[in-house]
Parts: C-alpha cells; sequence; structure tokens
C-alpha cells in the first residue's frame, strides 16, 4: 500500500499539511479556501465549533507529504454525517482510502448516511461543481473535476441537483409581463419593496435571519443556530454589498422577504488578502463587471412577492447595464425558471450520499 490515512486532532504539524494541500492543487484564480477559518475549525474555535464533532483527515504518501484530506463532521443526536474539505491529487487509491477512513469513523459514531460535500455545515459551504469548470463566480464551490467520480466510484450517488443560472445584459427595453404585473400588484396591495441604506445594514440582516431560519430549514444538513451566530458570520456582507442590489419586502411594516446580490468579485475575496487585494475588492465595488444574486426568500404566505423581487432586481440590472448570476439554486425550487429569455447557460452542482446500513 502506497499511502496512509491518519485522524488528527490539533497536531501543528497535520494541521500546517491540511491547510497547505489546495494551494498546490489550484491556482490563485480558482482557489475559494478559507485558511484563517479551516485553522478556527481545526482547533476548536470556530464561532461553530460548540455544535459539532469536527474530525479532520489526512492521506500521506510513503515520504508523509500530504496527497488528500477530507473532514468528518458529526451532530450529536443527528444519524447523518457531513463529509467535506475533501481536497486530491488525482490518485484514485489515496482517494478511496480517505472515503473509506471517513465512512469507518461515521460508523463508529452510529451514523446511518453520510452527507457531502459538506464543509461542517449548511452554513459555510457544500456541493461539488460539475460543469463550466473554466468559469466561476464568486460564492460557488469549486472542485476538482474528478472528485464527483472518486465519490461515486466509492458508492456514493446524487441526493440533490442544484443549478445557477447566468444572464445575459437586460436589455433596457426587456419586459416580462408577468413580473412586472406582480410587482405593481404588490405595490398596490400596500407591500413595500426598497433598498436598505449602509446604516440600516445590522437591523436588515436581522431582518434576514427572522425569515431565513424559518424558510431553509428543510434544507439538506440544515442545522438551526442562534441570531448573533447568523449575525458574525455573515457581518462580511456590509463590506461587499451594493445597497441598491439588495432589496427587503415588508407588508405592514413587518418583513416578508429578500433578495440579496453581491458584484461578483470572482477569486478575489478569498484566502489571506493584501492591501492590493483590498484596493481590487474596492475597485470591483464600486464598478462591479457583473452581480451574483446570493439569497432570496419569501414567506409562502405573501404568493406573487418572489417574481415582484425579482422585477425589482431586473430594474437595477437594467440601470447597470452588466450581466449575472442566479446562485445555486436547489432542484424543484421555481425561481429556477424566472427570466428564462435571459438565462444563456447554466452551471451545474450535486450534492452525494451514502447509506451506510
Amino acid at each position: 500500500m502506497n499511502y496512509t490515512v491518519i485522524q488528527f486532532s490539533r497536531e501543528e504539524t497535520y494541521i500546517r499539511k491540511f491547510l497547505e494541500l489546495p494551494s498546490r492543487l489550484y491556482s490563485r484564480r480558482e482557489s475559494v479556501q478559507q485558511p484563517e477559518e479551516e485553522r478556527k475549525l481545526l482547533t476548536g474555535t470556530h464561532i461553530l465549533s460548540y455544535a459539532f464533532t469536527f474530525l479532520p483527515l489526512l492521506a500521506l504518501d510513503l515520504e508523509g507529504n500530504a496527497v488528500g484530506r477530507a473532514a468528518l463532521t458529526v451532530y450529536p443526536e443527528d444519524p447523518d454525517a457531513c463529509l467535506g474539505f475533501f481536497e486530491c491529487e488525482e490518485i484514485e487509491e489515496a482517494a478511496c482510502l480517505l472515503l473509506a477512513k471517513a465512512e469507518a469513523l461515521a460508523k463508529d459514531f452510529h451514523c446511518t448516511r453520510i452527507l457531502g460535500p459538506i464543509d461542517a455545515s449548511f452554513w459555510i459551504r457544500y456541493r461539488f461543481k460539475t460543469n463550466h469548470f473554466d468559469r466561476s463566480y464568486t460564492g460557488e464551490p469549486y472542485n476538482k473535476s474528478y472528485y464527483p467520480k472518486f465519490w461515486t466510484s466509492a458508492g456514493y450517488g446524487i441526493f440533490e441537483r442544484y443549478c445557477s443560472n447566468h444572464y445575459t445584459i437586460v436589455p433596457t427595453a426587456h419586459v416580462n409581463p408577468l413580473f412586472s404585473e406582480r410587482l405593481a400588484e404588490k405595490a398596490s396591495e400596500g407591500y413595500v419593496i426598497k433598498s436598505p441604506s449602509r446604516s440600516d445594514f445590522d437591523r436588515t440582516l436581522r431582518e434576514v435571519y427572522g425569515l431565513l431560519i424559518d424558510l431553509y430549514k428543510h434544507f439538506p444538513a440544515y442545522q438551526p443556530i442562534t441570531e448573533e451566530k447568523f449575525v458574525s458570520l455573515f457581518g462580511y456582507l456590509k463590506a461587499l454589498i451594493r445597497y441598491s442590489m439588495v432589496k427587503m419586502a415588508y407588508c405592514q411594516e413587518r418583513p416578508v422577504g429578500f433578495f440579496i446580490s453581491i458584484p461578483d468579485y470572482g477569486h478575489q475575496v478569498y484566502g489571506t488578502l493584501s492591501i492590493l487585494d483590498y484596493l481590487r475588492i474596492l475597485i470591483t465595488r464600486l464598478r462591479p463587471r457583473s452581480y451574483v444574486m446570493l439569497y432570496m426568500g419569501v414567506d409562502p404566505a405573501h404568493r406573487g412577492l418572489g417574481k415582484a423581487l425579482a422585477e425589482a432586481i431586473k430594474e437595477e440590472l437594467i440601470k447597470a447595464g452588466v450581466p449575472s448570476v442566479g446562485a445555486l439554486i436547489r432542484q424543484g425550487n421555481i425561481n429556477k425558471d424566472y427570466f428564462q429569455e435571459l438565462i444563456d447557460y447554466e452551471y451545474e452542482y450535486v450534492l452525494l450520499e451514502k447509506k451506510l446500513y
């Protein structure tokens, strides 16, 4: 056997190997790694570490060099284990041993299924990308194209599919009667759709939490978190958003819907940032060349509001005159078909599962 797999716990030598592997596999343009966040998870100091048991793994060659890595996450009394932070050189033997070790650990914790890739939490990152590896955008998962094959060879199957719609520049004269009518209808019914100001950001983020925590509870691997932890996790958006591309919907002054977009920063926001990186981010924020529509949610009691919010965002895109991406839409979600006439291609993603018993 040319490779061994070890489980480790906070040993600095192995932490460094775990953190350094992605830089050997990806160029700066491809990497979505956040090494500071990974270190916090590896040392048990992450804001969510209290909620789970985190079991990092390394695949080592005969010289002790890391050729693969992964981390199994187990939640108390949850039969589903999450497997994520998977990276591996194109070595099938090493990948097979790594996945087999994760499976054995999951059984030790009496889990009945593994879902992945999920990087510790629904709130961090999950899913494999399966096409358009020559293109990417801020907020999407990114991986080597051969990873899904490694997993399916180890007995994993597709649990859910997702897509991201890439939209062309919206023509000034574009009209979709269904969406424009929904926006006018909701205004006539007393709904208020508006963008928050910078001074409103913290309050708006808490309003989004109040909606999202319920709307997303049926998503796979979802685990509830407190409002304070949510605000801490997503407070970084304040430095990235353009407020005109964020919309909140209110009914009788109560928040009932949200639509959050950010400029597409590419890979500028990942990794350890230099002063030059911050300058590039600022320039992109001031003059975006495209937008990523990251999150949308509507209280189900308010039918038609999703289309009204989408129309409000479309109006902003007309003003901006740039393309956009509707990001990471779950299969079966109605907003996958929004503004089909403007879609020129789709990114695709999968979440995998393996039943253990």
